[in-house]
Formats: structure tokens, C-alpha cells, sequence
């Protein structure tokens, strides 16, 4: 660029759009949005690296239970703003036996109101979050992927509804996904 150019500006044009969301937007409340599964997000950081997060069914670090990840965008009504996170359901393989989905039942059936599930609390809180997600994707039940997981394709594009909270692991710096479920929550305003 030559001096003459740099010295002969004109017009400078309407930045306002470029700028980022800072501190001065409205920050994330805790509560109940609207958003929809994507199979991946892509996005560039900060340092320029194009960064891509998938959804998926995948082995978990120790290897002896699944981890679903699901990449969700929510908006915010407020002002339309869209938040990028991740909603993650870990289960066993052994929770998806029919020992154990019947176990679950039977014990439901013979617990009276506010008793505890002892030992099958954590199946039944898996076949929960599962049954919320195949009424999301608006499935019976899931295929298997090939991979030993389930596939997911169902839910992609699909929209639900997703209670963020503060990520403990983060000071409260940052939101995660505490719940979700595919109909309007009835006690609670959608954000």
C-alpha cells in the first residue's frame, strides 16, 4: 500500500457488527433455552485454528462405560444470541440389558413415593436421559452405530429444550447443560 493510499482513507465505513460479544452483552442465566443438536459445530479460535467438535458415541477414558456427546446451540429470546456447548450422557453397557431395565421397573413399581433406588439409581437415571433423547429424535429406540455405541444421526437438527447452569469446574465462569427434555418445560419460563 502506498502512502497516498494510506493518507486517502474516505469513508470509514459501520464497524459496529464486527465487534465481538463482550462484557458489555448480557451474561447467560441459569434456566431453561430452546436449542438444536448439531453433528458438529466448526468454529475459528482466538489463535485462528480452525476448531471442529463432533457429536458422537464414544468409549469413555477408563473403557468400561459410553460416552454420548452431543454439540448443541442455544438461543437465548432475549436477544437472539446463540451459545455453543456440549450436553454429554455416560451409560454402561450393562444398564441397557433387559436384567437391568427390568430391575429398574420392578423396583419403581415397589418404591413408594420419595424412596431411593439403592444400587440401580444410576441405571435408571441412564434409561431416563436415553428415553428423553429417542423422544427428542422422535425414535423408538436407537440403532447401533457399528462401533459398539448408538448411532445418533436421529438427533441431528433435532430441536429440545436444555437447562444450563454454572460448570462447577469452572467457578461459574462458564455454562453447562444440567438437563434436557424434548417438551416445553411447564414450571419454568424458557429464557
Amino acid at each position: 500500500m502506498s502512502a497516498d493510499t494510506i493518507g486517502n482513507l474516505g469513508d470509514i465505513p459501520d464497524l459496529s457488527g464486527i465487534a465481538a460479544q463482550d462484557a458489555t452483552s448480557e451474561p447467560w442465566a441459569d434456566g431453561w433455552y430452546e436449542g438444536t443438536i448439531m453433528e458438529e459445530r466448526r468454529f475459528t479460535d482466538s489463535n485462528g485454528s480452525e476448531r471442529v467438535f463432533e457429536s458422537g458415541d464414544t468409549p469413555s477414558q477408563a473403557g468400561d462405560s459410553r460416552n454420548i456427546k452431543l454439540q448443541v446451540i442455544v438461543k437465548r429470546q432475549l436477544d437472539g444470541r446463540a451459545l455453543n456447548t456440549s450436553a454429554q450422557v455416560n451409560y454402561r453397557p450393562e444398564d441397557l440389558t433387559q436384567e437391568t431395565i427390568q430391575a429398574v421397573v420392578k423396583r419403581q413399581e415397589e418404591a413408594g413415593p420419595g424412596e431411593q433406588l439403592g444400587d440401580l439409581f444410576r441405571p435408571f437415571m441412564t434409561l431416563t436421559r436415553l428415553a428423553r433423547l429417542q423422544k427428542i429424535a422422535g425414535v423408538r429406540q436407537f440403532q447401533r452405530n457399528g462401533n459398539g455405541g448408538l448411532d445418533l444421526a436421529a438427533l441431528y437438527g433435532k430441536k429440545a429444550y436444555f437447562r444450563l447452569g454454572d460448570d462447577p469446574r469452572t467457578g461459574g465462569k462458564y455454562k453447562e447443560i444440567k438437563d434436557l427434555r424434548f417438551d416445553t418445560p411447564k414450571r419454568a419460563k424458557i429464557l
